[in-house]
């Protein structure tokens, strides 16, 4: 049941964040250009966290969630992904 609720509550804060992203079709490109400014320093996942939330309507708490590590994990994955392509 735990489990299942879990699963859930990361739907639903994707299904949020997905929202926001249709409704503001420059946020895509604000969350990608964080990502690349930082997905090189150190401490990149905690940096691209704190950008996103300082910079967009994207709000990621300090103890991040299951649904904030899959996104900032997806994200730097898209970013990781759009460079190999070059």
């Amino acid at each position: 049941m735990a489990n299942e609720l879990n699963q859930q509550r990361v739907i639903d804060e994707f299904s949020r964040c997905f929202r926001k992203m249709l409704m503001d079709p420059e946020l895509a490109g604000e969350l990608v250009r964080i990502a690349k400014e930082n997905i090189n320093q150190p401490n990149a996942y905690q940096r691209i966290a704190e950008e996103v939330s300082n910079q967009t309507t994207i709000k990621i708490q300090e103890e991040h969630t299951e649904a904030d590590k899959k996104f900032i994990k997806l994200l730097m994955d898209v970013v990781k992904g759009d460079s190999q392509l070059y």
